[in-house]
């Protein structure tokens, strides 16, 4: 078992504290944060039945460990395993709960880079527009099922695959009850249209330009 007290905490967000793998610089282990669980694994909060549908606390694992799977499984001829989401690696026990493990998205400075940093810092190029183009074509193609996607979700790297890209490390995988998007290729590309549109509107790269 690990002890996060060990473990040097890199990120956090409303649901998540995010910490460096102990012994492989490429990984990050992501843990849920316990004041949003139950003592049984529910989401504390919320109606008992809704608290502990789909594995209660660990539903967001669940969501991004399913879309891992499926992308596989549809790749499966190719032996592909890298898409426009993080690679899931498995899962390690902590003194928080379980933890995900998953790749560790850096940029070329070896700062980790999202969507948001990149344009509250000035530095969004053609560059990384032509990526961010290319990103969601291909969760388009991959059929990539998102969550609650946001501009802070989205990382930059080029060592990655050795060449500009974005990789979605937050808000993946089916939420809705009846799973629509999982289902139809055509709706789920809508919804990741939707996403686009309002992602690249926060984006001044592409009023600049008028795309």
């Amino acid at each position: 078992m690990l002890f996060t007290h060990n473990l040097k905490k890199i990120d956090a967000g409303t649901q998540k504290d995010i910490y460096e793998h102990p012994s492989e610089t490429d990984k990050i282990i992501k843990i849920m944060k316990s004041e949003h669980a139950t003592p049984d694994g529910g989401r504390a909060g919320q109606h008992k039945l809704r608290a502990h549908r789909s594995q209660g606390i660990y539903r967001q694992f669940r969501r991004e460990l399913l879309q891992y799977l499926q992308l596989c499984k549809s790749h499966y001829g190719a032996l592909k395993f890298t898409f426009p989401i993080e690679t899931v690696y498995g899962f390690v026990a902590t003194d928080q709960g379980l933890g995900l493990v998953t790749e560790r998205v850096n940029s070329p400075s070896g700062r980790a880079f999202s969507v948001y940093d990149l344009v509250k810092e000035g530095l969004f190029t053609d560059r990384h527009a032509a990526a961010l183009d290319q990103f969601f074509d291909e969760c388009c193609d991959m059929h990539v099922v998102f969550g609650e996607v946001n501009i802070a979700g989205i990382m930059y790297t080029e060592q990655r695959q050795e060449k500009p890209e974005f990789v979605l490390v937050d808000g993946i995988g089916e939420k809705l009850i009846i799973p629509f998007r999982s289902m139809s290729k055509t709706i789920n590309t809508r919804n990741i249209r939707k996403v686009e549109r309002h992602i690249k509107s926060q984006i001044p790269f592409y009023q600049a330009t008028d795309v």
